[in-house]
């Protein structure tokens, strides 16, 4: 009797400590406002480094577009000229010129240039998007690990309970001679396991915070407690009318379709590189009255054309710019044929996902409760050992945990859906 008093003193100790460590480090945080999962996508759109720097490219190759099309800078020049050989000094010299220079680059070849810069802008502003895309998937799998793993350390924690249950059934048996002080130890280094595990689940909640914090823009370590929330509808989408969607609004394909654009572009200006540019001045003389020199000042204006004699150079040109319009077209049909691959692949993943769903919530989870309550049943009666009643036990716990993880791999299935689409197809998160 003692020792079954002991240990049963010992499983309460283990059970307040236990809840002590675990529980404690989130005192604080259950304090706060749990987030919702629009407002973690919606705060992750803003704030993510990645995203900012993704915008302030687009903003820098928009700015770039009317560099492309300017003229040069003129060339303002001041030239002395006759400066005496005895002193050399230019202040003397007999004639200052003033001039000004500008050159002048063909319009059709301006016109190729700025094509050129606004297909790159269209085509930053499609990685914008697609980087958004992309952070807005991101923050929706941290969420649902997060999710994953707060709930894994809740059925652990339910799991232990049951055991510690189990533990004191154990000791009245021992103590009644209905079993052996090995059924009882068992028990008790059982529970003792569980504690570990679950300072283990502790230590994954925390990362998978951690992570979800980055993916916000925040510091890991700053207080955050979710919402749980499961959004996504019955998979019933039509993978063909998804692919065609895809295909026509998705960024990452339609920042493909405007490198192909640029690459024509490519062309056109190389071909209009044999046009010839031009070159303007303007100068006024200005020249020192002296006894022996009366001549009046005078202006002076010069035109002229710079020839792209060297075909060969331009020939290299143009073939090396077709030769970078099939790499990007190529480039396009493989985005496009991976594209129609990832939607079908999500689509299967999230299907499967949600079949599981039903059969764990229909079928395997009642019956592995059912099967732990007939177990306790008989092992308190005696008709069974103490393993087959921890079978049960664990088995309970890990169909009550697979259950979850498929709800949670539908979530991030139909993410990954979004994700190849490129954009959000149901509620939890918007991309303004």
């Amino acid at each position: 009797m003692k020792t079954g008093k002991g240990l049963k003193e010992k499983a309460l100790v283990l059970t307040f400590l236990l809840s002590f460590s675990v529980i404690s480090p989130l005192m604080a945080a259950e304090t706060q406002e749990p987030l919702t999962l629009n407002q973690i996508v919606d705060t992750a759109m803003k704030n993510n480094p990645a995203v900012v720097e993704s915008q302030k490219r687009r903003d820098e190759k928009a700015a770039r577009i009317p560099a492309a099309t300017a003229w040069p800078d003129p060339k303002l020049g001041i030239m002395k000229d006759d400066i005496p050989n005895n002193n050399l000094n230019p202040f003397d010299a007999m004639m200052t010129e003033y001039s000004l220079t500008q050159e002048i680059m063909n319009p059709a070849k301006l016109k190729a240039m700025g094509k050129m810069a606004a297909s790159d802008a269209r085509m930053a502003e499609a990685n914008f998007l697609d980087k958004k895309v992309e952070v807005y998937t991101a923050a929706k799998q941290a969420y649902y690990d997060l999710l994953y793993a707060t709930r894994a350390l809740e059925i652990g924690k339910e799991n232990q309970q049951l055991m510690g249950q189990l533990v004191q059934i154990a000791q009245i048996n021992y103590s009644t001679g209905m079993v052996p002080l090995q059924d009882t130890l068992r028990a008790q280094t059982e529970f003792s396991k569980m504690t570990t595990d679950l300072l283990a689940m502790a230590s994954m909640e925390a990362v998978t915070k951690a992570k979800l914090n980055t993916a916000m823009g925040r510091g890991a370590d700053a207080v955050l407690t979710v919402k749980e929330e499961f959004n996504a509808p019955p998979p019933n989408f039509d993978l063909t009318a998804l692919q065609k969607t895809a295909l026509e609004t998705k960024p990452a394909v339609l920042g493909m379709k405007y490198q192909v654009d640029m690459a024509q572009n490519g062309i056109d200006l190389a071909k209009k590189q044999t046009l010839p540019d031009y070159e303007f001045q303007i100068a006024y003389k200005d020249r020192k009255q002296t006894e022996m020199e009366t001549q009046p000042d005078t202006w002076k204006v010069g035109f002229m054309v710079m020839l792209p004699i060297w075909q060969g150079k331009n020939q290299s040109q143009i073939k090396a710019a077709a030769a970078n319009k099939d790499a990007a077209q190529a480039s396009l049909t493989n985005m496009q044929n991976m594209t129609a691959l990832d939607i079908q692949m999500a689509l299967v993943d999230a299907q499967t996902a949600w079949r599981q769903i039903d059969l764990y919530k229909n079928t395997i989870v009642p019956q592995a409760e059912q099967t732990y309550q007939a177990g306790i049943v008989s092992y308190t009666n005696g008709k069974v050992d103490f393993m087959a009643v921890l079978d049960s036990l664990n088995a309970l716990r890990n169909a009550k945990l697979d259950y979850y993880k498929a709800r949670i791999n539908y979530e991030k299935a139909a993410a990954n859906l979004e994700k190849a689409v490129g954009k959000p197809l149901f509620t939890g998160g918007t991309l303004p």
